[in-house]
């Protein structure tokens, strides 16, 4: 709340009003790791001048304005900048921190925001050297098109792979879908599974020409999507309730039936509605790992045995997991965490991991901090990361490469992708992304290997990484997901390209799924690509 007493004693005349941040300030997961019931530690909160500040009242102001956003489209000579507009006012802040600032006063917001990050200049796409195998389809999840108008915005945006062109746009207008979130395919890649964030429906579609086929009600705020390598069954997470739902798919229609919610609570000890989101299927079918967004913890769920084995605590807000290729360990993004929790599989590793000898599937083997201001961390609240380091924060998809050796995670706060070397869970390196960086996943690149996918919510472009070696890891291109001229079945009318979440290479190549491709789609793959894991 703002004390109207404060005003800037340098105004002319005096006296002008001046807006309060406050001196102090805590960021969950960061500063304040404890729960959110719990009374903040003042030793631990961070002065208002500062770092970590700035990017969170920058991130405010660009997540909540759409003329903000990253529009990939405003190619001019000379170039434009990305400059975000934000609000000219005084502000009154810790006086002691990064700036210099006598009485704490920030004389002009906008100007000290423009001057602490952004002003690149937007340019022309740069498509990979090396293309890619297939399709990409996105999840633009804030275009708005004519059929359905403001109040259900969203499209799908397919990407043709070889040549980096945006191809089609599906909307589903007579469906109004509602903010599409996910996708995945099946196993013969005839059809892909949409879900809708903001509604009730799993969507089954042609992949070939983006038709519709079916829509199934499934529950309140259908997440995440995948399939059962071992059964074809397709799971999706309800974020607005308790469970992940099963469905059955028959083998000659493609065609869905809702079989049963499977709750993700631990049968010893029910609490609240755990809300899972993004989960993740193992290799063989037999395991699935949930975060359960509103409960802080990861369900471990048994196909076999029919039952949640283990719940284990993660860092706040869990959003996104998944698994090796061999299923020997999860990796969970923690949202307000700023981390990502590795916890046991369902297959033992070889050589064995203490923690899963001792505490079995689903076990916590480690955190790995992605924000640290600890004194051997990798970031100063105050003056931002230390020289060479690594950071994400707000991280969300988090897929392991299919060969196993990285961990790429798309970090909301920091605008970058973060990569962990699976070796020895280090976080090894990050790199620039765009605002809202959310989505992650990996697809073949032609003649071997494979690219990360991003995609990010307030710009409108696909970002591609060529992850190689890790310390060789680059940016390799991107495209504009904005483009008129693409078939459509509802014309595009706003935020055009925007909302970028959900994305899903097609052929899926990851381990358990790439062994099941037809001949038409294994024969683009590398006999490596065919079995990532030796």
């Amino acid at each position: 709340m703002d004390d109207p007493t404060t005003t800037d004693p340098g105004s002319t005349p005096p006296g002008k009003a001046a807006l309060d941040i406050g001196e102090k300030l805590h960021l969950l997961g960061v500063t304040h790791t404890t729960g959110v019931k719990e009374a903040a530690n003042d030793n631990a909160a961070f002065s208002s001048n500062s770092n970590l500040a700035l990017r969170l009242v920058r991130a405010f102001f660009v997540v909540t304005s759409p003329t903000n956003w990253k529009d990939y489209t405003k190619v001019t000579t000379p170039p434009t900048k990305y400059q975000p507009a934000y609000p000219p006012v005084t502000v009154r802040v810790n006086p002691v921190g990064a700036l210099p600032l006598p009485g704490g006063i920030v004389p002009d917001l906008n100007a000290a925001l423009k001057g602490f990050v952004d002003g690149e200049d937007i340019v022309a796409p740069t498509s990979p050297t090396t293309p890619g195998v297939g399709e990409v389809w996105v999840d633009t999840q804030y275009e708005v098109s004519t059929g359905k108008g403001q109040a259900y915005p969203s499209t799908i945006t397919v990407v043709d792979a070889a040549t980096w062109k945006v191809k089609r746009k599906i909307a589903l207008p007579d469906q109004k879908m509602n903010n599409g979130h996910n996708m995945w395919a099946s196993h013969d890649q005839n059809h892909i599974y949409q879900t809708e964030w903001h509604g009730k429906s799993l969507y089954v579609l042609n992949r070939a020409d983006g038709k519709i086929l079916q829509e199934v009600p499934v529950g309140e705020d259908p997440a995440h999507v995948m399939t059962r390598v071992d059964t074809q069954q397709v799971h999706t997470g309800l974020n607005g309730e308790d469970s992940v739902v099963e469905l059955d798919r028959d083998s000659t229609t493609g065609l869905l039936t809702k079989k049963r919610n499977i709750s993700m609570q631990d049968p010893a000890k029910p609490g609240n509605p755990t809300q899972p989101h993004a989960h993740w299927m193992g290799h063989d079918g037999k395991t699935m790992a949930t975060p359960n967004a509103n409960t802080n913890d990861s369900s471990f769920f048994d196909f076999p045995t029919d039952k949640v084995v283990k719940k284990e605590s993660t860092g706040f807000l869990p959003i996104a997991a998944a698994m090796n290729p061999n299923s020997t360990k999860t990796y969970v993004s923690n949202y307000l965490g700023h981390s990502i929790s590795v916890l046991c599989g369902g297959t033992a590793a070889t050589p064995p991991i203490a923690e899963c000898v001792s505490g079995g599937p689903g076990t916590k083997i480690k955190d790995i901090p992605l924000l640290d201001p600890s004194p051997n961390g990798n970031y100063d609240v105050i003056t931002g990361p230390k020289t060479g380091a690594a950071i994400g924060g707000l991280p969300i998809q988090t897929p392991v490469s299919p060969d196993g050796k990285f961990v790429v995670t798309g970090n909301t706060l920091t605008a970058t992708i973060t990569i962990i070397r699976t070796s020895d869970d280090t976080l090894v390196k990050s790199l620039p992304c765009d605002p809202g960086c959310h989505g992650v996943n990996f697809g073949a690149k032609k003649g071997g290997g494979y690219y990360a996918y991003v995609t990010s919510k307030f710009a409108n472009r696909l970002l591609v990484y060529d992850i190689g070696n890790g310390d060789d890891a680059k940016l390799a291109g991107w495209v504009v997901l904005a483009d008129d001229a693409a078939l459509t079945d509802d014309t595009v009318t706003g935020n055009k390209g925007m909302g970028g979440q959900g994305v899903l290479p097609v052929p899926n190549v990851y381990n358990g799924w790439v062994q099941k491709l037809p001949d038409e789609f294994k024969s683009q793959l590398t006999v490596e690509q065919q079995n990532p894991v030796p």
